[in-house]
């Protein structure tokens, strides 16, 4: 969750856990929910929080459908209960997206999924890139439309795209650097 002057925003909601309300709550409101890509693990939570504060999901057009579909986003593969959601209300265009006091960078990083985003705040210097990059590993290419070529070339990217200082949120596990995975995560030095 990133709060800025009154604007709240929620990155890859993967559950409905009541803490999102609670926090949600303490800044008074949520302007919009953005993913990253649209796997169970990270869609879980968009439905309830739009019905409570009635916002926008943002998406890659690669994963319109995927919302709906568990064959592809991923909940049918591992036997779970339905992930299934409404379609999102926006697809993300151009390459920045305004939403109130924020300015995010979009760059398209498929591999892990086709529809794999990098949201880049520039002025907070930080970056949600999903399940590309982790602290020392990538995401798995094994999961529908996955593909590991694709996945290095969006990690190869990433070095002349964002600043070595940008601090990378990833969808699983510790925040790290961009200069840091490029000194020590095996997948950069290939």
């Amino acid at each position: 969750m990133l709060e800025k002057e009154g604007t709240v925003l929620i990155v890859d909601p993967g559950t409905d856990d009541p803490k999102f309300f609670e926090a949600v709550e303490r800044f008074g409101g949520l302007n919009a929910i953005l993913l990253t890509h649209a796997h169970f693990d990270h869609i879980g939570g968009i439905d309830a929080l739009r019905d409570r504060y009635n916002v926008p999901v943002y998406v890659h057009e690669a994963e319109r459908t995927w919302l709906m579909d568990d064959e592809k986003n991923g909940a049918a593969k591992f036997h779970l209960p339905s992930a299934a959601m409404r379609p999102a209300e926006r697809i993300y265009q151009g390459k920045t997206l305004g939403i109130g006091a924020f300015t995010i960078e979009l760059h398209h990083t498929p591999g892990h999924s086709p529809g794999s985003v990098t949201l880049h705040f520039p002025t907070e210097r930080i970056a949600f890139c999903g399940d590309l990059i982790f602290k020392q590993s990538v995401g798995r290419t094994d999961l529908y439309g996955g593909d590991q070529a694709t996945l290095l070339g969006s990690i190869d990217r990433m070095r002349q795209l964002l600043p070595g200082e940008t601090v990378l949120y990833s969808g699983h596990g510790p925040k790290t650097t961009l200069d840091a995975e490029i000194r020590t995560n095996p997948f950069f030095d290939r």
